[in-house]
Parts: structure tokens; C-alpha cells; sequence
């Protein structure tokens, strides 16, 4: 979403229009689903996807003939008939298109802006059938006003006059919390990121607790032990270890067992997972506990420099969100 934000801006103030393609419903096997969004802008050039293939093609094409009023368009991911594709996915997306005139920049300047703070916060569109459109900020309700609280996922409804609204939320409502902010950590976190993973780094070294080694993830200056008081683990976000040493790990991974984090992992060895493990079980954490944790982390890929440790982390962490949606 920033870089999609970040890239319309810097077209619109530049003069040039905008259109966005986002996903309204999705059907059957399709590569994105509801929310997904593709920038086309005037040169031809795009930021995000919709998916790929012919319907991306035939989406990028359409949105470069666009007028002024906002189109809703079905495309089907087979052959045959006048909405088909060509391709063979078997499914079928609803594409809004929106034209963003350059005067629409202020606007997603402060939407740009609500991703400092995006817990809370979400995003409204809706088109209507003459083809007029909204963008807007939604406020996470309180918990006492009785009105609907913000999606967990995009949530596109359609209303009476025959509107469609797309509720987002900015961000996910999970976060990984990283401890240790050196080699791997530096090559995982650009990974991570445009996966969709929010980041905290969570270091007690300032050369390390640098915001410039992790731009787009929050950093914490602060110790191992106990954590931070901004970190407050619910039992969606991740926990993973790589402090620079087995002490630091421990005092680490006995807190996160004391949490209802989703997952904890913690980089080593298999030697230093034995000992690691052994010294939870004799300070009296159960079996049941100690399986929690993925050790070594990652899947097995035969990775060895910190680039390609980071793939295989980040291999785990999707296959872990896509088990535990």
C-alpha cells in the first residue's frame, strides 16, 4: 500500500492523472483477492497488481482510456465467452477503476500520512452507479458506540441504491516483533515488508536501534529483558529471535512463552536449539510450551548467507499466516 500511495502521489503532483484498478469481488480460483490494487499511470507504467496475466493487461489497457468517472468491470479467467480472458484460473474479478485527477493529491497525502499510525485505521471507497467515487479514512470504532468495528480483511458490500463500499484496514492487525537488529535481521526485514509484514526491531545497541538500517519498520531502542512496554504481544503478532547470543535468547524466548503470540521462532543451530530447549525445560516450561517454538527458524532450504536465511524465515512466516489466516 505505501508504495502504491507513495508512487500515485508523486504522479499526481507532478500533474499527471491517475487510475487506480482494485479488486471488488473475487470468484473461484484467482490469483488476488478483494482489495488488491494496481496505480496505471499516463506513461503506460504501473505499481501493484491485480493479479498478473491477460486480466492485468486488459485492466492496464482500460484504465489508460479512462475518462473521469469511475467504471466497474467483470473480467472471467477462462476461455471463452465476451468477458473471457483467455486464461484457464477458472475464476472471475470485479475491477473498479478510479480516476484520480491531480488535484486528488492532498488526499493521498493524508492517507499516506494515517500509515505512521495505521492500528485503528482503515480505508473507505465507494462507487456509485453513475460512476461517481470516494476515497476516505475509517476510524476504527469504540468498542462502546455499538457501531461496526473495522474488517479484519477487505470487506466489499453492496448497498440498496446499488453503491459498492470497500472497507480495508491499513494495516494488519498482527506485527512481527523482531529481537536482534544485526546481519539477518537487516536482510530480512526489506523481505518481510512488501509481504505485508509490519516490523518492530527491538535492540538494545544504538549502532543497531537505527531507524536508517530499517526503513519501513518501527524501531525500539531497548533491552531484552523484560521487554519494552511498547510491546504488547496479542495472540496474532510473531516473535522472532536473533539476539547476538544464547543468553539473550533465552531471556528473550522465556517471555515469549509467557505471551499468546501466533509464533515464535529463534535462529541457531540445532546444537543451540538443544541447549536453548533444555534450559526452558529445567526452569520448569512443559514440553507442550517448548514445541511452540520453530528452531532452527526457517524452512530447509540449505540456506547459509543472511540473505538466503532471510528467504527461507520469510518462506515460514507465509506459510504460517496462510495456516493461521
Amino acid at each position: 500500500m505505501r508504495k502504491l500511495l507513495e508512487q500515485s502521489l508523486n504522479r499526481l503532483r507532478a500533474g499527471e492523472p491517475v487510475v487506480w484498478c482494485v479488486i471488488l469481488a473475487a470468484e473461484g480460483s484467482t490469483p488476488r483477492g478483494v482489495g488488491a490494487k494496481m496505480a496505471v499511470f499516463a506513461d503506460g507504467s504501473s505499481c501493484g497488481t491485480v493479479g498478473g496475466g491477460a486480466v492485468e493487461l486488459q485492466a492496464a489497457a482500460f484504465a489508460r482510456g479512462l475518462g473521469d468517472r469511475a467504471v466497474i468491470r467483470s473480467y472471467d479467467l477462462y476461455s471463452g465467452g465476451s468477458t473471457a480472458t483467455g486464461m484457464i484460473c477458472g475464476g472471475r474479478v470485479e475491477l473498479g477503476f478510479l480516476p484520480f485527477p491531480p488535484r486528488s493529491a492532498e488526499l493521498l497525502a493524508g492517507i499516506l500520512e494515517a500509515l505512521e499510525e495505521p492500528r485503528g485505521r482503515g480505508l473507505r471507497l465507494w462507487i456509485s452507479p453513475d460512476g461517481a467515487f470516494g476515497l476516505s479514512l475509517a476510524e476504527d470504532a469504540d468498542r462502546t458506540s455499538g457501531e461496526p468495528r473495522l474488517p479484519k480483511a477487505p470487506l466489499c458490500a453492496r448497498q440498496p441504491d446499488g453503491s459498492i463500499c470497500l472497507t480495508e484496514p491499513l494495516a494488519p492487525d498482527y506485527r512481527i516483533y523482531l529481537f536482534g537488529g544485526g546481519h539477518v535481521s537487516a536482510a530480512l526485514v526489506p523481505v518481510l515488508l512488501p509481504l505485508g509484514f509490519p516490523v518492530t526491531v527491538i535492540d538494545p545497541r544504538p549502532e543497531l536501534a537505527d531507524p536508517a538500517r530499517f526503513p519501513g519498520a518501527w524501531v525500539i531502542r531497548g533491552d531484552f529483558e523484560p521487554f519494552p512496554a511498547a510491546v504488547k504481544v496479542t495472540e496474532r503478532d510473531y516473535i522472532v529471535v536473533m539476539t547476538p547470543g544464547h543468553e539473550h535468547d533465552l531471556a528473550v524466548l522465556r517471555q515469549a512463552l509467557r505471551t499468546p503470540a501466533s509464533y515464535i521462532g529463534c535462529i541457531g543451530s540445532r546444537k543451540k536449539t538443544a541447549y536453548v530447549n533444555q534450559a526452558l525445560a529445567a526452569e520448569g516450561f512443559p514440553p507442550a510450551q517448548l514445541e511452540r517454538i520453530h528452531a532452527p527458524i526457517g524452512l530447509p532450504i540449505g540456506a547459509r548467507t543472511p540473505e538466503e536465511i532471510a528467504v527461507s524465515i520469510a518462506a515460514q512466516l507465509i506459510l504460517h499466516r496462510a495456516a493461521h489466516p
